[in-house]
């Protein structure tokens, strides 16, 4: 560093500022930082989360010799951007999304420490900044599609093999055995596996950005076609096997061997386009800028302070707003009274019961001309319930259980004059064939989309539109075509939908905090 910079800021003393910011803002964000570590201790699929931050710190430090050729300038302004990110979290506590709450942790982070560093600091260490997005335990939404995927293009290469399949959703049998996709055959630990170090690995070995970008897509689609391929593997050992070989917990450890020589041929062909790292000075080269003004160690007091109010505002107005349960149960709800020739009549016909993740519900059958239909209404049962109405749309069949899900859909059904999406699933299990349909009553708004029921929630907390969640399910036994059952659960909701859903929307408008 020049001799005219040294009684000014220096890098170790922008460094030590940056660190402190970190600090305190994971200490305002105690519970985000703590649900993140959480997940990392119990989810074999996020354990590198504990990874993350030591091999972030080893690459600032392993371009310790560039960064001693720039000069710190913080940019203060920058600090405001926090506050929309706060925002974003303040709206994710809301409503319990703990991977949004997570998400902008790790934003106001990285926002901070850039307006403490300055532009062309936080320039040099943008990948070890942004790689600490990779401790942020996200993906599981990846899981369903990517079962739903490894079912079809594996019974795909099955049939290409001459093998007859049959498949039902993610089961399907051959003639020696029966086989069904779990969320451990998924291939989203091998996705989330295969991003991080290959992300790493091309920050490492390459310097273009267009060969970091290419290789970082290569580690996207080779891990999805490598599962598909797992699978189709293990399938043959037990076809040609009689079902004596890959048929258990082997299958798994076969998966992670054959992932393992997949990334290690990936990495290894990779290896042969690696690019010779740049020294300080082609570095400095290639990043020119005009000469930087000096700067007194003065300078990074009000990026500091900035920072960190910033990041506190969010967590301070959390802990004073004054909000109730988003869930309000408000005592047990209400069926509608049997109408047009329909009778009430044993509801314990079935042996399938919704997925529930609260409490609260009331549980019903209605006859029509010895067809029946089932009702179910989930809502939060008090203070003690620990789970939450929106989120268990989604969900139809416990992986363990005896009815299994073989197909999905999302019709638009009728619900008087007003037209609503469902999430529909078709089950089998010991008493055959079902069809249910599913979705919210939030407030005075109806839909089956989780992302859009955690909005709805948010307005509800916030006070801009009436509370309460209630999960709607109807269902009936399949004796003909799937077709006949939607029509028996449309005449169904013909007949009582409106009444339901009046009775429901008295209940939230009546609530009084």
């Amino acid at each position: 560093m020049p001799q005219s910079y040294r009684s000014g800021l220096t890098l170790k003393n922008s460094l030590l500022a940056a660190a402190l910011y970190a600090v305190l803002a994971l200490i305002v964000f105690y519970a985000t930082a703590a649900s993140m570590v959480a997940i990392w201790s119990r989810s074999d699929t996020f354990a590198h989360g504990y990874l993350i931050l030591p091999i972030s710190l080893w690459l600032v430090w392993n371009q310790r010799d560039y960064l001693a050729t720039v000069t710190p300038q913080p940019a203060a302004w920058i600090g405001l951007l926090i506050l929309p990110v706060g925002a974003v979290w303040l709206l994710a506590w809301l409503v319990d999304v703990l991977v949004v709450q997570q998400l902008a942790l790790v934003t106001i982070l990285i926002v901070g420490v850039w307006a403490i560093l300055g532009h062309r600091l936080a320039w040099a260490l943008a990948f070890p900044l942004l790689f600490l997005f990779f401790a942020v335990p996200m993906g599981e939404g990846l899981i369903a599609p990517m079962m739903d995927f490894t079912a079809y293009s594996t019974v795909w290469l099955v049939q290409q093999s001459g093998i007859p399949v049959f498949r039902e959703g993610l089961y399907f049998t051959l003639p020696t055995g029966r086989w069904s996709v779990v969320e451990a055959c998924s291939g989203v630990r091998y996705i989330i596996a295969s991003v991080t170090v290959g992300a790493l690995f091309a920050y490492l070995t390459y310097v273009s950005w267009w060969r970091r970008a290419l290789f970082i897509l290569v580690s996207i689609i080779v891990p999805i076609l490598a599962n598909t391929l797992r699978a189709y593997m293990i399938v043959m050992l037990g076809h040609h096997s009689d079902m004596r070989i890959a048929t258990g917990a082997d299958h798994l450890v076969y998966g992670w061997v054959f992932f393992g020589v997949v990334i290690f041929v990936l990495f290894w062909i990779g290896s042969f386009f690696r690019e010779e790292p740049l020294s300080p000075a082609e570095t400095a080269a290639r990043r020119p800028v005009r000469a930087p003004q000096a700067m007194s160690n003065g300078a990074i007091l009000p990026a500091f302070l900035l920072a960190v109010v910033a990041a506190s505002a969010a967590p301070l107005l959390a802990s004073r707003l004054d909000v109730g349960p988003v869930n309000i149960s408000y005592g047990v709800q209400e069926l509608p009274v049997p109408a047009n020739g329909w009778a009430r009549t044993d509801a314990s016909a079935l042996s399938w019961e919704p997925f529930a993740s609260v409490a609260g519900s009331v549980h019903a059958a209605y006859a029509q001309d010895d067809d029946s239909v089932f009702v179910e209404l989930q809502y939060w049962a008090g203070q003690q319930d620990p789970g939450e109405v929106v989120g268990s749309a989604a969900r139809f069949a416990r992986q363990d259980g005896d009815w299994r899900e073989i197909a999905r859909a999302v019709p638009v059904i009728a619900i008087g004059a007003r037209q609503t999406a469902v999430q529909e699933a078709r089950l089998r299990g010991p008493e055959g064939e079902l069809v249910a349909w599913s979705w919210y009553l939030l407030g005075q708004r109806q839909t089956a989309n989780d992302y859009v029921g955690k909005l709805l929630e948010a307005a509800s907390v916030l006070g801009a539109a009436p509370p309460g969640a209630v999960r709607i399910v109807l269902y009936a036994q399949a004796y003909s075509d799937v077709d006949t059952v939607r029509e028996r659960l449309q005449a169904f909701v013909n007949d009582h939908g409106e009444a339901l859903v009046a009775k429901l929307r008295a209940r939230h408008l009546a609530y009084q905090p």
